[in-house]
């Protein structure tokens, strides 16, 4: 008897203050469905500095009926611990999109998509044709598989060009408009902020836009970002990689050996560089109030933002968007999940993250209030104007590299190729033979 008493009790005291079902989601009595995810968009990461808010303004709207808590995970070790829940059946309602966090399609299609492990979307988009007219065409046409949307498409695009300090670099032609050649020569003792550790991010986009400046380089890059490209000695790759080199040698940074991003990041904002490539969400760091970060004078007002030589942007529509549903969610995580996704997309949140970050929303048709609000963010509204109709769009060395080439390999190869150890084509070899055993 008092078994069963003690075995009542502990259900009752469950039901009260609520059980976990699976996979981190809390069905509460009050019938709230929270949702625990990991993320690397928390913490440090710039991307936290919109995403964490915009989960908050989420709870707030659907307060009492939906929660979702981020678990915050480093970048470098959220895809490991995907794989880990998938192999252990015990996936998260709500997963990054390969192709970000270091989930790399290969094993997304061989492990997720090949054992049903993802969410079709397809009625979620029916449902929501608001959202869904916000899509761009290229990702939705890469998240359907077999007739299944298996990924949520972006709406957003962000094209990345670069930050140039214009107190200390200056030229009688916008950087757009000059060939890569002229560019390079109108750099004189000018430095960039590379970096060679972690992903080798700053010096990747470079990279891309060296290649993409040779002939028949914007094709090479653009044209494998499906199935990925695993053999860089292509004739525009290996000429882009000698350039770099150049770069390396004669105008990087003076901490480029073993920089990781927020060394580079710090070389711009002390000085130390006058030029960074990177995404329009840095250009948050350039206002007054993160001048905490600022050095040796450094001014946020003297930082302009253009596109790279030759009229090129770099960005790729054709990925897997931002977030999947694992198919093992119950169905009111899905639809906990599919509200969150629906929020995400609404004009109001779009047009926030715009005015945040950056980028482009090209389905979506414009508030006057968010044209007004732009027109305030010079650093914004400079990279925008710096693209027209004849700027050619060109994917990133991450979109068509394999995953363990782009988050670890490259960045590990820099160094022999800034030192010489390395020639272009040495390097170009090495990289594919590292490509090549990521297949196995």
């Amino acid at each position: 008897m008092k078994a069963k008493r003690s075995m009542a009790l502990t259900m009752a005291a469950a039901m009260t203050l609520g059980l976990v079902v699976s996979n981190g989601t809390l069905a509460k009595a009050d019938d709230v469905v929270e949702i625990k995810f990991p993320t690397y968009l928390a913490g440090e990461n710039v991307g936290a500095k919109f995403f964490l808010p915009e989960v908050e303004r989420f709870n707030e709207k659907y307060e009492g009926k939906y929660k979702i808590t981020v678990e915050e995970v480093p970048q470098a070790s959220y895809a490991d611990k995907i794989k880990q829940l998938a192999q252990q059946n015990k996936l998260p309602v709500l997963v990054h999109a390969p192709g970000s966090g270091g989930i790399d399609t290969q094993w997304f299609k061989q492990v997720i998509l090949a054992n049903d492990m993802a969410y079709d979307l397809s009625d979620f988009a029916k449902e929501n044709p608001d959202v869904a007219a916000n899509w761009v065409d290229g990702s939705v046409d890469f998240c359907t598989v077999d007739g299944k949307l298996i990924c949520k498409p972006l709406s957003v695009i962000k094209p990345v060009g670069l930050f140039y300090n214009s107190s200390m670099y200056t030229s009688d032609k916008d950087i757009k408009d000059m060939s890569m050649d002229e560019f390079m020569e109108s750099l004189g003792d000018n430095k960039i902020a590379f970096q060679t550790a972690e992903n080798g991010w700053t010096s990747a986009l470079l990279l891309a836009a060296l290649i993409g400046n040779e002939e028949g380089g914007a094709d090479l890059l653009n044209n494998n970002t499906d199935e990925k490209l695993y053999d860089y000695t292509a004739e525009p790759f290996v000429n882009g990689v000698a350039k770099l080199q150049t770069l390396l040698e004669n105008n990087a940074s003076s901490n480029t050996i073993g920089a990781a991003y927020a060394d580079a990041a710090n070389a711009f904002m002390s000085k130390n560089a006058s030029i960074i490539c990177n995404g329009s969400w840095m250009s948050t760091e350039f206002d007054a109030s993160s001048s905490d970060k600022w050095s040796n004078d450094f001014s946020g007002d003297d930082v302009k933002a253009t596109i790279y030589p030759g009229n090129i942007a770099l960005t790729n529509e054709r990925n897997y968007g931002e977030f999947w549903v694992s198919n093992n969610a119950t169905d009111e995580e899905k639809e906990a999940a599919e509200a969150f996704l629906a929020f995400r997309d609404s004009q109001e949140e779009i047009e926030a993250l715009l005015l945040a970050e950056g980028g482009t929303a090209p389905k979506l048709t414009y508030t006057d209030d968010f044209k007004n609000k732009l027109k305030e963010n010079r650093i914004l509204s400079e990279l925008s104007e710096s693209m027209d109709e004849n700027t050619k769009y060109v994917a990133t060395l991450g979109d068509i590299f394999p995953a363990s080439v782009a988050d670890t390999e490259f960045g590990k190869l820099l160094p022999k190729l800034a030192d010489g150890t390395l020639t272009p084509e040495e390097f170009c070899q090495e990289l594919t033979k590292k490509a090549e055993e990521a297949k196995q």
